[in-house]
């Protein structure tokens, strides 16, 4: 659990550059990917920036992440599958069903 900033940014330029599949959860989606949350942050895009550019550097097949429950759904972005696959709705109501991917 790093805070966004330098740290964060050094964590994420680790991820490995022949990664196939990412799954994240704790630091939040990338940013204005699933990410927008109306509960608690009134409808704002929260998703992380460098997290952002570092899966923009990558070849990835699909980056799978949670952490904001309605920004829910299956997304492209070029050739990447993106999957906020969340299975709670706001309310940690587990509500929304399994998401298959086919990579």
């Amino acid at each position: 659990m790093l805070d966004r900033g330098q740290a964060l940014h050094d964590r994420w330029m680790q991820i490995p550059e022949d990664t196939d599949a990412l799954m994240t959860h704790s630091y939040s989606p990338p940013k204005n990917i699933g990410d927008e949350a109306s509960m608690v942050f009134r409808c704002q895009n929260v998703g992380c920036v460098d997290l952002l550019h570092r899966i923009e550097q990558l070849l990835l097949k699909a980056h799978i992440f949670g952490h904001i429950h309605e920004g829910y759904r299956q997304y492209l972005r070029g050739k990447t599958q993106l999957n906020n696959a969340s299975i709670c709705f706001v309310r940690y109501e587990p509500t929304n069903p399994a998401i298959v991917l086919h990579i």
